[in-house]
């Protein structure tokens, strides 16, 4: 059976990720002619979108054969807001191709996605792109690297030399005993532990060369097959993986990644342990599109056309996935739209969200507002062009991209509303305790036995308090926060499950006006890696953004300021990063909880309904 393998292409923008995928497709398929980005004739790029930006947005896939091996290639966006399609589309790749612009100094991007590989495990070879031009300075990009990313790159052209052979036999306890016991250590020897130390992770392979005109790819391949060769075997048990979904002119297709086993046309499955599924379709990736195929093997891409019920993480029989951690995304993005419109947008919304499950798509219950979770504008700008072109809307806006805020409780609170109080028209009674926790999330719990109050009333109030966490004193959803239910009375026959669901949430916020809620907002932990000469500035200007400085580094001649921040004042430094320290900032970072905002602007009461009005006032008079 062939060797089958998945390699991923990834970049900072603009470092030729299309232009790779292009030259490698040509090499293995003499007669194609390649595209370019300025020819608009890409065999990925072809969103329209992608073209008029010149930047990748969705993973696609070829296949090559080379040497007896099948190379699935997927070139994945290089843009930060993207970076969650880069995560999905990774965890379903063996091998990664760091690009790299060898014109430029080491992007932050770059930076980013080799810890993003480091930190999933995957195996990264490095190609360092654009040799062939004058303004190429791949020497000065290879020592930066060396400093910036790992002190094990291993430069291909130089594997003859004394000093990197030495290296690899260094990193290898059988090679170093030989060579210490004055044994003669053959090259191909060399070259198969280089392999072994590379899919370990223990070595990184640089190749340099040019993509538009075929430069170093084909040496670049070689290296892949071989290293494939190698590489640990499969099992035989049926698995596989959702990792894309795609709408194209309305009908839905769906992606796997087939871990191991085999796969026919005919056959049943069962998805998550749970549902069977008859593999009705199949389409298998061979060369620049997904054709009929009749089975599917170890390691190979494939499609399933038309299965409604498949998502995003989906698996097929058993699964033992990658864990990558992936930032999700704290910013919101409201749309507004006429009424006649609105059921075509959430249409599309829905179907946009099966593609990228990070968008989370939300209906605000009182408001009826439609919004979505984003990294930022460019993901935005995507998202209405994406709609835009689907379906002509007159009414359609979206809102710039928001923190999303959340409310905490300031101290413990208790509340009843009792059955025979004038506000309360429901057949019951409920009695809670509110307290915050430390990062522990939404806890609920009941002292009320179920002996005394039945099973459908307690879940109904749980039901209750679980619509009630969206909406605290400001509007902004709860977080970090212990509910316990103290006490309950119903009145027989009259009480119904939906009189305490009902009841639950108005019970809750009169247990937060005695608790009082703070607004939070994401907090960021940060590394800032500066040139050394703008220490001075990188101080300064985060301090101005209220930032906690916890530690300062000088690390040859770039230091690294490590502290925290909230979300606003960080959006503000990120968005000038470039310009303060001349594109040779990085700002390594991750959400760690919430703080309390600085942004006084938020803490507004929201529209209430008479119930709570009547609350607020009785709260008052306290």
């Amino acid at each position: 059976m062939k060797k089958i393998i998945n390699v991923g292409i990834v970049a900072h923008v603009d470092a030729g990720k299309t232009s790779l995928t292009e030259s490698i497709y040509s090499l293995a398929h003499p007669d194609y002619q390649k595209g370019s980005i300025k020819k608009e004739n890409m065999l990925t790029d072809t969103l329209d979108i992608e073209k008029e930006r010149g930047i990748t947005i969705k993973t696609n896939s070829i296949s090559v054969d080379w040497q007896g091996t099948k190379i699935n290639i997927l070139d994945m966006p290089g843009h930060i807001e993207f970076f969650g399609e880069v995560i999905r589309s990774l965890s379903v790749v063996d091998i990664a191709i760091l690009l790299v612009s060898s014109n430029d100094v080491l992007q932050p991007q770059t930076r980013r996605i080799f810890d993003v590989l480091s930190e999933a495990g995957i195996p990264a070879v490095i190609f360092v792109n654009k040799v062939d031009l004058l303004t190429a300075n791949s020497k000065e990009l290879i020592k930066e690297m060396s400093e910036k990313l790992s002190d094990r790159l291993v430069e291909m052209d130089k594997i003859e030399e004394i000093e990197t052979k030495e290296r690899i036999i260094e990193n290898s306890e059988f090679l170093l005993a030989q060579y210490l016991a004055d044994h003669k250590i053959k090259t191909d020897r060399i070259a198969e532990a280089l392999r072994h130390q590379f899919l370990e992770r223990n070595m990184y392979p640089v190749f340099k060369g040019s993509a538009i005109k075929n430069l170093g790819v084909r040496g670049l391949l070689d290296f892949l097959t071989e290293a494939s060769a190698v590489m640990n075997k499969a099992s035989d048990v049926q698995s596989a993986v959702v990792y894309k979904v795609e709408f194209v002119r309305g009908r839905k297709q769906t992606y796997l990644n087939l871990l191991s086993g085999e796969l026919s046309r005919g056959e049943y499955v069962k998805i998550n342990e749970e549902m069977k599924l008859k593999i009705n379709n199949l389409l298998c990736l061979k060369d620049n599109q997904f054709v009929e195929a009749a089975k599917v093997n170890s390691g190979d891409i494939f499609m399933l056309p038309d299965v409604e019920d498949l998502e995003i993480g989906d698996f097929i029989n058993t699964l033992e996935e990658k864990t990558i951690p992936v930032q999700l995304p704290t910013l919101k993005t409201t749309f507004h739209i006429g009424e006649h419109e609105r059921f075509i947008l959430l249409n599309l919304l829905s179907n946009l969200c099966l593609e990228d499950p990070l968008l989370n798509l939300q209906i605000e219950s009182k408001t009826n507002e439609i919004s979505m979770m984003t990294y930022g504008t460019v993901q935005q700008e995507f998202i209405e062009d994406t709609l835009r072109q689907m379906y002509p809307f007159e009414t359609l806006s979206l809102s710039l991209p928001q923190v999303l805020y959340k409310e905490k409780v300031k101290k413990m609170g208790w509340a009843r509303i009792e059955i025979e109080e004038p506000i309360n028209s429901y057949w019951a009674e409920i009695m809670l305790k509110v307290e915050g926790n430390e990062g522990l999330g939404i806890r609920y719990k009941s002292l009320v036995t179920t002996g005394y109050l039945k099973q459908s009333f307690q879940r109904a109030i749980e039901q209750g308090i679980n619509q009630g966490i969206e909406m605290g004193l400001y509007g902004r959803a709860l977080i970090d926060i212990d509910i316990t239910l103290e006490d309950a009375l119903f009145y027989s026959p009259v009480s119904t499950p939906s009189d305490f669901r009902k009841l639950a949430p108005y019970v809750l916020y009169k247990a937060l006006l005695e608790a009082g809620t703070t607004i939070m907002e994401p907090n960021i932990s940060f590394e800032l890696f500066v040139p050394t000469i703008f220490l001075g500035k990188a101080v300064s200007e985060i301090g101005r953004e209220d930032a906690e400085i916890q530690d300062i580094k000088e690390l040859k001649d770039e230091s690294v300021i490590k502290g925290e921040m909230n979300q606003s004042n960080f959006l503000k430094l990120e968005s000038h990063m470039d310009e303060l320290f001349s594109g040779k900032g990085y700002l390594k970072y991750q959400v760690s909880g919430y703080r309390p905002t600085m942004e006084k602007s938020v803490y507004q009461q929201i529209e209430v309904d008479q119930m709570k009005a009547l609350l607020l006032k009785e709260n008052k008079k306290l």
